[in-house]
Order: C-alpha cells, then structure tokens, then sequence
C-alpha cells in the first residue's frame, strides 16, 4: 500500500495536465484492483451523455476510450442512484442492462468525481468479466483519486477561464484599437471611398477574418468592388441587400444597426464561399455605410466563424460602420456646404432675374480688363445698352410681361457674345457689353459693328408666354478705352453712358423727322 501511495503522490507533484495525473492513476488503480479495465468518464449535461476520457485495458474485457452512450443508459447512474459504488455479481443486480450483458461485466466499481459544491463532472470506473474481490482500501484509493482528479479539473477549468478572460482582455483591447485606428482614418480622410478602402485593407489585416472586401454602392443600388474587380464579391453583396431591402430601408430612416446578415437559408452563401476558394462552412455579413441621403458604400465580410452570433465582433463591425457613415455625413455636408457658398457667391455677382454678371461683377471684371490692358498696351470697347420702350411694355402688359421680356433680352445679348465678351446687367433696363477689339483693326469702325450687332440682334419679335412684342431695338453707346486713359472702370462706363445717350437723341431725331416727312 505504501508503494502505491508513494506511486499516487509522484503523479500528482508531477502531473501537468489531467491526462498526465489520470493515467498512472489508472495504472496504479488496475494494479490494486486486478480489474480487466478502469477507466475515468466525463459526464455531458449538454447532450445528457457519458464519454470515456482515459481507459486502461489489461484483461478480457476492453472499453475504449472515445466511446459515447447516453446517460440514462448507464451503469453509473444506475450505481449512484441507488448509492451501489461496488457490484459484484452484476448480471443478477442489474440484469436488464443490455450493455453489461453485451460486454459481459461481472465486477463493476464507480467513484463520482464531484466538484465542491457537489456538481457531477465524471466517474472513475472499474469493470471485469469476471468476480473480483475489491478491498476497502482499494476503494479508498479510489475515492482519493477521484477527490484528485476533481481538483485538476477545476484547477485546469480555472486556468482555462483565466486564459480566455486574458484572451478576451487581448481582443477588446485589439477591437479598440482597430475603432481607433477606423476612426483616425475617418477623421484624416478627404473622399469616403479612399476611407473605405483604406478601413477595409486594415481590417483584413488584423486577420480576424478570412476576406474584406470593400464596395461602393451605384446610384441604382448595385454595389461595385473598390479597386480590383471581384465579381464573386458584388454578387454577394447585391444578394445580401436583395434578401433584406426592410433592414436597408430601416438604416437611413431607422436606427437599425448596419449589418446585414445572410438569412437562415445559408446553402447560396456556402456556394459563393465554394466560388471565393473559401472552406464551405463560414459565414458572411455586409457592412453597409450610410448617408443622410442613401448607402454610400459597404464592406463585405468573408469569416471562418459565426459573425451573427458573437455581440463584442458585432459591436465592433457596427462602429466600424457608424465611424464611415458619420464621414460620409460629414463630407455630405462639407460638399452641400461648398454647394450653397458657391451658390451664394454666384448670386452675390449674377442678376437673379437674367443670370447674367450683375453691375458689382461687371466693375471687378471691368476693372481687371482695363489693367490687364493697360500692362500690353491694348484696348477695350464698352457699350452701354439702354431698352427704349421698355417703361411702355411694363405698363402696357403688366411687370411679369416685363420680366419675362427682360429675361428673353438677356439670352439674345448672351447670344451675340464672342469668345473674351462680357455682357452683364447693368441695373433695370439697362445692359453693358465688353469686349476686346481686333488685332490692328480701326476702332471706329469696330464701334460701329458692334453697335450695329447688338441693335440689330435684339431687334425683333418676342415670343412671350402671354403676348408678343414686335421691339425696335435698345440705344447703344459705345466707347473705346486705350491705355494711357484713365482705369477707372466707373469713368469708362460713363463715358459709354453718355454714348448711349447721344445715340438715343440721334434715334429720336430721326424718328422726328420720319414722322415730320410723313
């Protein structure tokens, strides 16, 4: 007996792991015993079952290790029910066990292995084919190493809890990491598909997942692979959003979260997995990016794991996800903003009603040209345009007449614009042109053409919404500035003013003497 206590305590000062303490256990219990087999089993309350762990075979009878059968079937329970630890005359005790006659068993001892608060975790088990005497020490030893045999599995349990908790700690601090990192990118970045692509390539990188594949969304809901085509890739996606249009609504108009996932029907993904060169059992989800507007973009999820059911990696793909949506907001108002400043700054030097350079655009741009012209020694025409009649159309149809006929006035005169001119609205009914004269061309007569172009060219009938105008033509002034006068683009438009003045009394005069002749 003391061979065999001391052959127990060098187990167990230098077992390492169960197997390493419960196999000379087995042997010290079968030298002890004489039984044909002992062997240590593991009860499943997950599936209520009994496997053999560790088995030590040396007669007759052989029970191998690996062998699965259920619980309520066994000679344990039946043993432990009604407190039997030691049977040895088995097929008269238990005579309707099918197993016991199967295998033959004559002798049958079992130990509970329990936890401290009394839990089942196994049994320690002696069987013969034939009558064994079993004495009160051997069953002590039993009890003793089953007593040891509890306390390396909850020692190894408890180890195994602490490495886990560890791993878990690793991973948290590894997803948030990856957040701070997603979100750096985020905050640095200048286009949202750049972002994407660059969030994508460092999630495949953290080797959490088997592909990441990042996407952009057309504007008819197609996805599109970022960089390298993947036509696997798109199909995959486009079939999750198919699959799930209410959880794609729900992201822009809801607050759900935004990942889809593949419905309970996952034969279509193992095809597409089988497509990627990817292990059939896997799962997928698509990482969609929202705008206020629509989905901007994605990130396809390729994983050797079930991503659907594990709530920290869902979390973190969903910050993942909430990170790229606030960057494509963010740009969608940074471009929305540009839109309306760009708006706001036409607007400040546009004519609302005609859209053409208002009188503030007309002198910044007037001004430009005269300086530009003053440094090459050159030249600029400026006519002034005033609308003869035009008080009497107001007055006669009304001022929506008027706009309308200002508006129709404004196209014409854009029309007869040249590449280098300029037309704006000078304020009422009043227009300015500008424009450059021709190379070593006489001024006066180019004075004259371009008077005459813009007289003639608005000349004519208006085809208004509400009636039509049969006009006569505006009075045009125009003036040649050279370099060497004086830049100031105020004096030069007076100067075309008053042009435009003498050109209206030269008109009246003749109108006079039409009527006077007549």
């Amino acid at each position: 007996m003391e061979t065999a206590l001391s052959q127990l305590a060098h187990s167990v000062a230098s077992a390492v792991s169960l197997e390493g303490l419960v196999r000379p256990m087995l042997d010290l219990i079968q030298q002890a015993t004489g039984l044909d087999s002992v062997y240590l089993t593991m009860y499943r309350p997950e599936d209520d079952s009994q496997e053999i762990i560790y088995a030590r075979n040396t007669g007759a009878l052989t029970l191998k290790e690996g062998l699965r059968v259920p619980w309520q079937d066994t000679l344990c329970r039946r043993a432990l029910t009604e407190n039997r630890l030691l049977t040895q005359d088995v097929p008269n005790t238990w005579g309707d066990s099918l197993a016991a006659r199967r295998l033959g068993i004559q002798t049958y001892v079992t130990v509970p292995v329990r936890r401290l608060d009394d839990g089942l975790l196994g049994t320690l088990c002696g069987a013969s084919s034939r009558s064994v005497e079993i004495a009160d020490t051997s069953l002590a030893t039993l009890r003793l190493c089953a007593d040891l045999i509890a306390h390396q599995i909850t020692r190894e349990e408890h180890a195994h809890s602490v490495r886990r908790q560890a791993l878990e700690a690793e991973q948290q601090i590894q997803r948030m990491g990856l957040i701070s990192e997603v979100s750096r990118l985020c905050l640095s970045a200048s286009r949202l598909h750049d972002a994407v692509a660059a969030v994508a390539a460092r999630l495949e990188h953290s080797h959490l997942w088997e592909r990441v594949i990042p996407l952009y969304l057309r504007d008819d809901g197609h996805a599109r692979t970022l960089g390298e085509k993947d036509p696997e890739a798109t199909r995959l996606a486009d079939a999750l959003m198919e699959a799930n249009p209410e959880h794609l609504e729900g992201m822009l108009h809801s607050d759900h979260e935004h990942l889809i996932f593949p419905p309970e029907d996952m034969q279509w993904v193992r095809e597409q997995r089988r497509r990627e060169a990817l292990p059939e059992d896997g799962d997928a989800a698509l990482l969609v990016i929202t705008s206020d507007e629509k989905a901007e973009a994605a990130i396809l999820i390729l994983s050797a794991h079930d991503l659907n059911r594990s709530p920290d990696e869902r979390q973190l793909l969903n910050s993942v996800a909430n990170a790229l949506s606030l960057l494509a907001n963010r740009l969608l108002d940074h471009a929305r903003l540009e839109a309306a400043n760009l708006e706001l700054k036409h607007n400040a030097l546009h004519d609302t009603l005609t859209g053409l350079p208002n009188r503030r655009y007309l002198i910044q741009e007037l001004e430009r040209l005269l300086a530009q012209a003053q440094r090459v020694d050159g030249a600029v025409h400026v006519a002034f345009i005033d609308l003869d009649g035009f008080k009497r159309i107001n007055d006669t149809h009304g001022h929506e007449v008027g706009d309308e006929f200002l508006r129709q006035f404004a196209v014409q005169l854009r029309n007869l614009s040249r590449m280098g001119d300029m037309v704006a609205r000078y304020g009422g009914d009043e227009f300015v042109f500008v424009g450059k004269p021709g190379a070593g061309g006489d001024p006066a007569h180019e004075r004259s053409v371009i008077s005459e172009r813009l007289r003639t060219g608005t000349r004519g009938t208006y085809e208004l919404e509400s009636t039509t105008i049969e006009y006569n033509g505006p009075s045009v002034g125009v003036v040649t500035w050279r370099a060497g006068d004086v830049a100031d683009a105020d004096v030069v438009l007076a100067r075309a003013d008053e042009a435009m003045y003498a050109d209206k009394q030269a008109r009246r005069s003749a109108q006079h003497t039409r009527h006077t002749g007549d």
